[in-house]
């Protein structure tokens, strides 16, 4: 038998870089936490992979851009690396993503006029060496350049034409060069669903086949509400809510629609934090996965005499010490790992 090597050789020489000996390839992915540690843990993962396409959908004022895209971008940006955003959604407002915590000083901001337009940008930006990171926001506000002038009519099937053609072309790019890619996407009712009030995201079925992760954002029972005024004048606003982040396809770890649950504040207030409640979040996470014991009591070798009484004072004791906060986060993405490595081991 030839010697798969020699073989190589010659498909080297005629593509280059596109192949090799598989005994050769030797690809070390890294993993860029998502922000919101439930969601790692669910993603099996740790958060999101270099190289990979990624959909985020659900319905509007969910947070998509708040919780997913821009807390994405400050992990990336906490790795020095330069992020992108291509901005088809007008409400995009780069003073709320600065009070999310975005640095904009180290971010490139599209605003492309037709779909097309937005996907020759991300497409450009996939392949730029300086760019780490790309947020495509949104799929569903994607427009073909003939239904933007003024007679333009839409066609059955145009979007997802472009879509397709637009996601498919950014795929093997990405993965080549490591970069990772989120799609935001918005929700429609299904209309092909036997149960009415069913929803799926815009963009064909060649959009839920290439991206490697999606997640479906919805809004969980719980609403936080704080009283405003005085007298007649008096009465609540909502200022957050539970958010529940559903896995609803994954090709990197076992499994599907594990599901992530967190609270999302839109407002500050006195006594409750703005953005995700990163404290609760970590809290129930590790209890989740093992790492805090206990219900009452919590007990963690890194607390006072190994235990803090309700959540409370462990969400006190987390907002003052964030180097053991690291650790807490990196024993809980330990065990994903060791989820990783039981579930390889029962394959076998």
């Amino acid at each position: 038998m030839a010697n798969v090597y020699d073989i190589a050789k010659k498909y080297e020489k005629k593509y280059g870089h596109q192949a090799s000996a598989g005994g050769r390839f030797n690809r070390v992915i890294d993993v860029t936490s998502t922000g919101i540690l439930s969601l790692d843990y669910a993603l099996g993962t740790g958060g999101w992979e270099e190289g990979t396409i990624n959909e985020v959908f659900g319905p509007p004022d969910i947070g998509k851009s708040s919780i997913i895209g821009f807390n994405a971008i400050i992990e990336q940006q906490k790795k020095g690396r330069i992020c992108a955003i291509v901005a088809l959604e007008p409400g995009f407002d780069p003073k709320w993503a600065e009070k999310n915590g975005v640095d904009l000083d180290k971010v490139i901001i599209g605003w492309p006029d037709n779909g097309e337009d937005a996907f020759n940008m991300a497409y450009d930006f996939v392949l730029d060496e300086n760019i780490g990171f790309v947020l495509f926001d949104s799929i569903g506000a994607v427009l073909r350049p003939s239904e933007a002038g003024d007679k333009g009519k839409p066609s059955q099937g145009g979007q997802s034409a472009l879509i397709t053609w637009g996601v498919k072309r950014l795929q093997m790019p990405a993965w080549k060069r490591k970069k990772t890619v989120i799609l935001l996407n918005q929700v429609r009712d299904d209309m092909n669903a036997r149960i009415p009030g069913l929803v799926d995201s815009p963009g064909g079925h060649a959009l839920k086949h290439t991206c490697e992760v999606r997640i479906q954002l919805r809004p969980g029972s719980d609403q936080y509400k704080v009283r405003v005024g005085s007298g007649d004048d008096a009465h609540d606003v909502t200022v957050g809510r539970s958010i529940i982040a559903i896995v609803k396809r994954t090709k990197r770890a076992e499994g599907t629609n594990a599901r992530a649950v967190f609270d999302f504040y839109s407002m500050e207030t006195e006594h409750l934090p703005f953005g995700v409640d990163k404290e609760w979040d970590i809290i129930n996470t590790a209890k989740r996965a093992g790492v805090f014991s206990g219900t009452g009591w919590l007990y963690h070798q890194s607390f006072p005499d190994g235990k803090l009484h309700g959540k409370d004072a462990v969400a006190q004791f987390l907002k003052d010490n964030p180097l053991i906060v690291e650790g807490i986060k990196n024993e809980v993405i330990a065990q994903v790992r060791k989820n990783e490595r039981q579930a390889a081991s029962e394959d076998t």
